[in-house]
């Protein structure tokens, strides 16, 4: 591993964060799925490594969901557990840094009595995703509206009625453990941000897994409409490119490239009708769709060692002239950074292919940045090196852009993985 650039911490606080705006129903759900899978394999007695599956499992057991259409509620969660289970396997299964979840969060709506025949090699996978079945199981009957310790008994009796037929014995067992642990059940419905203590507060992560980690990340956002299914990766490419030759330094680009990867994370929150409006918005449209920059900024700003990731993620709307948003900076207040960032935005929106529309030839692309940048819009020096350099970096964008064209088409697919061995 290389040095520390930033925290595992600050990264998951980040990502549930990000989870949390796709819709206002299920916030917190994955936290406190997380939260009390992990406390039901500690009282199992569930080694290091079965406890971290667990933890992660729980975490993106429902990441599935964000090819779902709209806003998704809690009845969906209930209503398509194994489909979302699926799509989310199939998503963690393209990226390296998830792909050892895969198995456990494919499994973790899977009832008892479909798994305790199976051989034992095939069974431990699902036996993990069994304590992520009952976490969820509890967090979709808790109520905020009501004393979660009086809610136990009826919760308890829930569970119970499922019984064996849903869940392994020793999970119920586990599950009535912590039935008696009041502070577990106060900690999740009042606090479920105390699932980050289950994350060392030392584990260090290097600038390139961040890199890997913020490419796994720009799927989400992209996966939420095939309208932007590949714009992310291009974006990236493009500005790391446009970084090189204003000479920024090795590390910088490898920063670029996560800016680029996270720079439109905001839109998670913008309704998909919106996003996948072919036409030109209206004033009430634009106006929501303009939040998405500053939704951008709050989750990149507390990560440390994100201080100018997310300048140049969160300030490609800015403008020269001072009418960009959200903050309408001015000129002297924009930085190198995010000016490459505007200009990889804008070039990558009107050459890639979307569902509407082919993406511009060369000579409508140049006519657009050249515009842009003549009405103080965008940099003229970095819409210069972009021209200079245009098929070279046009190339570049388009292999990025069909690697996340053809990841997104495989998710749709549901390339379902098969159970592996967890050892």
């Amino acid at each position: 591993m290389g040095k520390q650039f930033t925290t595992m911490r600050d990264l998951i606080r980040g990502f549930t964060g990000a989870i949390n705006l796709i819709s206002p129903e299920v916030e917190n759900h994955h936290e406190k799925v997380a939260y009390l899978s992990t406390h039901l394999a500690h009282e199992l007695g569930m080694n290091e490594q079965e406890q971290r599956l667990v933890f992660y499992g729980a975490l993106f057991h429902d990441i599935g969901s964000i090819m779902a259409e709209g806003n998704i509620s809690l009845h969906d969660l209930e209503s398509k557990p194994f489909e979302l289970a699926r799509s989310g396997a199939s998503i963690l299964k393209m990226f390296e840094p998830t792909s050892f979840l895969s198995s456990v969060v494919e499994e973790s709506q899977s009832p008892w009595e479909a798994i305790c025949s199976l051989p034992d090699k095939l069974r431990k996978p699902r036996l993990i995703g069994q304590v992520i079945h009952l976490a969820d199981a509890i967090t979709l009957l808790l109520r905020e509206d009501e004393s979660v310790l009086n809610q136990i008994p009826v919760i308890k009796k829930c569970i119970h009625e499922s019984g064996q037929k849903e869940f392994h014995p020793d999970v119920l067992k586990a599950f009535d453990a912590m039935c008696e642990r009041d502070a577990v059940w106060l900690d999740v419905l009042y606090r479920p941000d105390l699932f980050l203590d289950f994350i060392p507060v030392n584990r260090a992560v290097s600038l390139d897994e961040t890199v890997r980690l913020a490419e796994f990340m720009s799927a989400i956002i992209d996966f939420r409409s095939p309208f932007t299914a590949m714009h992310s990766a291009g974006v990236a490419s493009a500005a790391v490119c446009l970084a090189g030759l204003s000479g920024m330094s090795e590390d910088e680009c490898k920063m670029m490239k996560i800016a680029g990867s996270l720079h439109d994370v905001g839109k998670l929150k913008i309704p998909t009708s919106i996003l996948e409006k072919p036409g030109k918005l209206t004033d009430y449209e634009f106006n929501i769709m303009k939040e998405h920059a500053y939704y951008t900024y709050i989750l990149l700003k507390d990560i440390r060692g994100f201080e100018q990731i997310t300048e140049w993620a969160a300030l490609h709307h800015e403008k020269l002239h001072g009418n960009g948003y959200p903050f309408h900076l001015s000129e002297n207040s924009i930085p190198l950074g995010s000016r490459i960032m505007a200009v990889a935005d804008v070039f990558s929106a009107v050459t890639e292919d979307r569902p509407y529309r082919k993406g511009m030839d060369k000579e409508s692309a140049v006519s657009v940045l050249l515009g842009d940048a003549e009405r103080g819009a965008l940099s003229n020096t970095i819409v210069g090196l972009l021209l200079d350099h245009y098929d070279e970096i046009n190339e570049q964008r388009a292999i990025a852009s069909r690697a996340a064209s053809k990841r997104y088409q495989e998710s749709l697919a549901q390339n379902v993985t098969q159970p592996q061995e967890l050892n």
